[in-house]
């Protein structure tokens, strides 16, 4: 168990780290502007390289390592990281500089998570465990993430200053690249023993093709990859916009945003937990889908009614607990989909396109928020999430997504 082991310990701390950088950087730069249309640009620099990093890293990831890869990214995530309040505290952090360095941190956050997560079924196969147990050890560890680092965050922000966050961001990245290192063999790529890359000796564009071709050509993966796009923008707008403007509005702080969001990650651990437990004795498409309708709209409309914290709360409970059961099926259909030769640039590739529509989108909802605020905002990313739920439960693909009749190679007996 030492590979997996080392995986969800690396994973825990990468994510624990994310967690803290997304109250603490909207959060700075909404009190150094005071301007929404501001966040959402740092959101499109941000998500933007992020989104062209998973894009164009795939073949990196397959040829180099997923392990050699997300080391070395980490690494110049916290140096990226660290300068932040270190100029802001010189003096040298004007605006174009912050941009600068948050599209560092997104270029070296896609290739670390893209590593991180393709190497779950060859920390499967060299554990000898079903990847199914592994991809909700990790999902678990990312809905931990979420109780834990908003309310860190929250916390750190409001009685330290968000500058610090960024000082344990940082640290948490160096963390995750230490771990990595100590605990996952250099080689544990090649334990998967699923035949060679047939791309192996072809051009880097090839290889790319290749990634483009395994998501895209499969009819269930596009529609996956279409309706978790539509997701992630409302997500994003939500989280990285909405959720602190309306915190802002309220009077309640920083500390606010870190209550709302980890209670949605505390419940959503439960939901985890749950996935680890049962989630194959489960019927997958129903709990998918269902789970994907009362994880958004629901916690997306509270926000735009006025209703006291308490019951935002439970409503973002309850929305967490069914979506903690979301990633471990979506990434275990996701691996049983792609060949092993093609998991590096498969998640590279899906992981890309899936955010690509963010930080496109960053700077419009931001335009929108403060043209005609933020419930009108709120109700319409609800509708948005909902239907694209809806399309694809029921569409041409639907019979894709339930659990096939044979375990994959390399289960559990």
């Amino acid at each position: 168990m030492r590979p997996v082991t080392g995986l969800v310990l690396a994973q825990a701390c990468a994510y624990l780290g994310t967690r803290l950088a997304m109250i603490a950087i909207p959060w700075f730069v909404l009190e150094s502007t005071g301007s929404p249309a501001h966040m959402g640009l740092v959101t499109l620099f941000e998500l933007g390289s992020y989104t062209l990093a998973r894009l164009f890293v795939g073949p990196v990831l397959d040829r180099w390592g997923q392990r050699a890869v997300s080391v070395r990214v980490d690494v110049l995530g916290a140096v990226a990281l660290v300068s932040v309040p270190v100029l802001f505290t010189a003096g040298l952090l004007p605006f174009p500089v912050l941009l600068a360095l948050v599209t560092v941190i997104g270029l070296a956050t896609g290739p670390s998570e893209a590593a991180k997560v393709s190497l779950s079924p060859f920390a499967a196969r060299a554990a000898g465990v079903r990847v199914e147990r592994v991809t909700g050890l990790t999902g678990t560890v990312d809905r931990l993430s979420m109780t834990v680092g908003p309310l860190v965050a929250g916390v750190v922000v409001t009685s330290l200053g968000a500058l610090t966050a960024l000082y344990l961001n940082a640290a948490l990245m160096l963390l995750a690249a230490l771990v990595m290192t100590v605990f996952l063999r250099r080689d544990i790529e090649a334990t998967a023993g699923d035949g060679p890359d047939p791309e192996a000796d072809q051009g880097y564009l090839t290889r790319l093709h290749a990634g483009w071709r395994a998501v895209w050509g499969d009819l269930p993966l596009r529609t996956l990859t279409v309706m978790i796009l539509v997701t992630n923008v409302v997500d994003v707008a939500v989280m990285s916009l909405a959720l602190p403007v309306w915190a802002h509005e309220g009077g309640w702080g920083p500390e606010a945003i870190g209550l709302v969001a980890g209670t949605l990650g505390g419940a959503s651990v439960l939901g985890s937990l749950c996935a680890v437990a049962i989630g194959h004795r489960l019927p997958r498409r129903a709990v998918f889908f269902t789970a994907l309708a009362v994880a958004g709209p629901p916690r997306i409309l509270v926000l735009a009614l006025d209703v006291p914290l308490l019951v935002v709360l439970v409503v973002w409970g309850v929305s967490g607990l069914f979506g903690g059961l979301i990633n471990p099926i979506l990434s275990a259909m996701l691996f049983e989909r792609l060949p092993l030769p093609m998991v590096g640039r498969g998640m590279a590739m899906l992981g890309a396109l899936t955010r690509v529509g963010a930080p496109i989108a960053a700077p419009g909802v931001g335009v929108a928020i403060g043209l005609w605020g933020v419930a009108p905002v709120l109700v319409a990313g609800a509708v948005v999430y909902l239907s694209a739920v809806v399309w694809p439960a029921f569409g041409p693909s639907a019979e894709a997504f339930a659990r096939p009749a044979e375990e994959p190679v390399g289960a559990d007996p």
